[in-house]
């Protein structure tokens, strides 16, 4: 009988059990060291994440200042003033005239013979040096009106509330009608304490493709909104006043007369079609303060573009933009108030953050064949003695527009 080797009792199994346990302690391990390893590095990303922040925040440099240029106007370089009535040289309206935009703009050529002005953004504002080693005066009234567009307010919080904003022609007007609708912005503004963004009409061309100022002048108004709430960043409305329009009492702030939650609320136009026999209405249960436009609509059921008031906010700015895109803008609209009305129609945002208002409020339209006497018969649209605004709406077509501001120029309420 054959003999068989004697088996080690539990030899093998032994051996098992140690190598599994072993490479359980291994694995543990192993594990524990890339969970501490892990846990290192993250904390050195953290530590290079916070002091990347802090070095940002202390430096005052944020990602947009350093991989995107400087926030500017039209014109790269800027003049800061602390001088929050910001209007032209208006005695140089005549010498303007002269010199016309042949010789106040670059006047660019292409090959097929069309002609345009263009806006040199790069211009930099003559020094005080070069000004006085002038000895041309056509070459001075040239430089002091292009460096007019280049003026920011800055004066840190101290911003006035309210920007009354308004676009002057000087070839279509003569120096003393200039003088009275400016002169008028620049008293009302300091008897409150407001802001005045005045500027030349013809400033624009450049910037738009249909350079015919009488054509294009209406839709210039985005523009200049635009630009006033660049020259005034800190302020919070801005109401642009046609220059065919007089501020006929002094004594009512914009605040009392309008901007005020409740009197807003008694002038608002609810549930009226945006325009005359539109089916689009304005909302029946508007939310006065979180109106960012209010725009009066005239007697005849359309928009009036000639005063109206934007308040600083996101969609305030998107509507200006919206306005002031060159398809837009170049699309043939019979009216700058039919672009309006066709936004607030078709973009119910717009709508919800517009105010229609009554005439009577900012914009109170002065008829020649309607008494003005107090004691004339009331209504919502047409101007009386006593009313805040007499707008001259129509005076082109009357060929009237300097003869009303100077009739009604000596009759306003200081």
């Amino acid at each position: 009988m054959a003999l068989r080797p004697k088996r080690k009792t539990g030899g093998g199994s032994q051996s098992f059990v140690e190598r599994g346990t072993k490479g359980v302690k291994t694995l543990l391990v192993d594990s524990k060291r890339k969970r501490t390893q892990a846990f290192t590095f993250g904390c050195i990303a953290a530590v290079l994440t916070v002091v990347w922040m802090l070095q940002g925040y202390f430096t005052q440099k944020t990602y947009q200042d350093r991989f995107f240029p400087a926030i500017h106007g039209h014109y790269v370089t800027e003049i800061s003033t602390t001088q929050p009535l910001i209007f032209p040289a208006i005695e140089n309206a005549p010498m303007l005239k002269e010199l016309n935009l042949r010789n106040l703009h670059t006047l660019r050529i292409d090959v097929e013979g069309n002609k345009k002005f263009v806006l040199k953004e790069s211009d930099k504002p003559a020094t005080e040096k070069e000004l006085k080693e002038m000895t041309d005066k056509y070459e001075i009234v040239k430089h002091n009106y292009l460096d007019h567009g280049k003026l920011v307010y800055r004066k840190g919080s101290d911003s006035p509330e309210v920007v009354v904003v308004t676009l002057v022609d000087f070839d279509n007007y003569e120096v003393e009608t200039l003088l009275h609708v400016v002169q008028n912005r620049v008293d009302y503004a300091q008897r409150h304490r407001y802001g005045v963004y005045t500027r030349w009409a013809q400033e624009f061309i450049p910037t738009i493709n249909n350079q015919d100022l009488k054509e294009s002048y209406e839709f210039l108004k985005p523009l200049m909104i635009r630009a006033a709430m660049h020259a005034f960043p800190r302020a919070k409305y801005f109401w642009f006043l046609d220059q065919d329009a007089l501020i006929m009492r002094m004594d009512r702030s914009l605040q009392t007369q309008l901007l005020d939650q409740k009197i807003l609320d008694l002038a608002l136009l609810k549930n009226v079609p945006v325009v005359k026999d539109s089916n689009i209405k304005t909302y029946n249960h508007f939310v006065t303060e979180r109106a960012e436009v209010i725009i009066p609509q005239t007697n005849e059921g359309r928009l009036d573009s000639s005063s109206f008031i934007f308040k600083s906010g996101i969609y305030s700015k998107a509507l200006l933009d919206y306005l002031g895109d060159p398809l837009v803008r170049g699309y043939s609209w019979s009216s700058f108030s039919d672009s309006i009305a066709h936004a607030l129609q078709w973009h119910p945002s717009f709508l919800a953050k517009t105010a229609l208002v009554v005439p009577k409020t900012i914009a109170s339209v002065y008829d020649p064949t309607k008494s003005t006497t107090e004691k004339a018969g009331i209504d919502d649209f047409h101007y009386i003695k006593g009313d805040f605004v007499a707008s001259f709406e129509g005076c082109k077509a009357r060929d009237s527009c300097a003869q009303d501001v100077e009739l009604f120029y000596p009759l306003v309420q200081k």
